[in-house]
């Protein structure tokens, strides 16, 4: 009687079957989806090789644009304000891990190497201070300007002149893009998984099994195809022009009612906060449609052909998609900043010490709690402008709310760091509140003791 329960062998009557081994070829698709764009842009994508769900690479179109996160983001100086945070600086600094009412102020500066292209210019530099230095002028090469000009002052002076007469130059440098890391885990399981295929192929050459061995080689060969038709790489913004411009800070204000502020130049906020990345694709349009008809076709007939392979390569080629899908699975746990090259960015965590810890209790007093005026404040007093809070709707349009504004402003120019914002927006905002209330109760106390007035007003004719 037992024996009835379950299976016995592998033929084609009373056995264990393995049909559903298609199945598991298109299993997967979420975690590939999540992965679509990180690992197209590897050139590892063309590898041929089996993927899980390689129907998630089918789309009828391509994106233009990595993800984006709803968030405000308002530049200090400059007042650009943007709704979305993008994709690489929720990478450096993943707004999903602060916690509400929090406050951080990172520095973000370019390093001397790395992939990026070098910016054309930097908050930090001046050409004319360049120039200046170069020219080495001082009083003694002035000379006498009463004596005349001399030859060694005639040389200084056009140096000068030639320093203030230059016009303004552009940038013709290659747009910076940010690569995917050499060794990242997904660049490592397309590798393994050709090698796997590779090892497949061999085994169904040497039982034989011709099916398999066409089965293994249309799937692979429409994921080469599919993965060099969405192979891409993501550009940056760049400046064009270097023109001395203000510093780029930016602070990003979350919806759960966080603060990041980022001291940055105008590059880095170009390239990463304010500008847009495009995806820059590797074929056009037209010939994506065609490699993505061609691989949909070779697709559907390696799922045929998975169907009607012997009952050891459908153990082997399902035990493969098996396990590749849980490694796909384990990597979709790791930090997004492991599968892209982000070594050109010096990032440093440069919060003061007195602004830690905005989240938590300190003491039982209004300024010991955590509050949204209290993490404000800080971003305030160390921006010591309050032109972004009014760009980004941080604060209400009152005339109350812009009094303590401006009175936040002046003490965080004073560098005032014990300035008490909570208590001051307790009597600014809050005394308003207290009486409307009481202006609310004295009339609805007045409309029930004070009868109505009747006026008799004479009859018209």
């Amino acid at each position: 009687m037992a024996s009835n329960w379950f299976p016995v062998g592998t033929d084609n009557g009373k056995g264990w079957r393995l049909d559903i081994v298609s199945l598991l070829a298109v299993i997967g698709e979420s975690s590939m989806e999540a992965h679509s764009q990180a690992l197209t842009s590897s050139w590892t994508c063309i590898l041929p090789r089996i993927i899980p769900a390689p129907q998630a690479l089918l789309k009828p179109s391509r994106p233009t644009r990595m993800p984006q996160l709803p968030s405000q983001v308002v530049g200090v100086h400059n007042g650009t304000a943007v709704p979305t945070l993008s994709y690489f600086p929720n990478i450096i600094h993943p707004i999903d891990e602060q916690p509400p009412l929090s406050f951080v102020v990172f520095k973000i500066t370019h390093k001397v190497k790395g992939p990026v292209n070098p910016p054309p210019s930097s908050a930090n530099t001046n050409p004319l201070k360049k120039e200046s230095a170069s020219t080495s002028i001082d009083r003694g090469d002035l000379g006498d300007l009463e004596n005349g000009p001399t030859p060694k002052r005639r040389s200084t002076f056009k140096k000068l002149e030639h320093t203030f007469s230059t016009k303004p130059t552009f940038s013709t440098t290659p747009r910076p893009h940010i690569p995917t890391r050499t060794y990242s885990p997904l660049s490592v399981l397309s590798v393994v998984s050709c090698l796997l295929t590779v090892g497949l192929l061999i085994w169904a050459f040497l039982i034989p099994d011709g099916t398999a061995v066409l089965a293994l080689g249309t799937i692979s060969l429409a994921s080469s195809i599919v993965g060099y038709a969405s192979w891409w790489s993501p550009l940056l913004t760049k400046r064009i022009f270097k023109a001395i411009v203000p510093p780029g800070d930016v602070v990003i204000r979350t919806r759960e009612g966080a603060f990041i502020l980022v001291k940055c130049n105008e590059d880095v906020a170009r390239e990463l906060y304010t500008g847009t990345e495009e995806c820059n694709y590797k074929v056009s349009t037209q010939v994506y449609r065609f490699l993505v008809g061609l691989g949909t076709f070779l697709l559907m007939v390696s799922v045929v052909l998975l169907g009607n392979c012997n009952f050891t390569m459908q153990a082997a080629i399902g035990v493969s998609y098996i396990v590749l899908n849980g490694a796909f699975w384990l990597i979709s746990l790791l930090n997004k900043g492991k599968f892209w090259d982000l070594s050109a960015y010096l990032v440093e965590n440069i919060t003061p010490l007195d602004a830690k810890n905005a989240d938590k209790d300190s003491t039982d007093t209004f300024e010991g709690k955590p509050s949204f005026t209290r993490t404000m404040w800080y971003a305030i007093r160390e921006t010591k402008r309050i032109d972004w809070v009014k760009k980004s709707g941080a604060a209400p349009t009152t005339p109350q709310w812009d009094k303590w504004l401006n009175l936040a402003e002046q003490e965080a120019r004073k560098d005032n760091r014990k300035w008490n914002a909570v208590e001051q927006r307790e009597k600014i905002v809050g005394q308003l509140d207290s009486v409307s209330r009481d202006d609310a109760v004295l009339v609805d106390n007045a409309e029930q003791h004070v009868p109505a007035l009747q006026v008799d007003l004479p009859a018209t004719r």
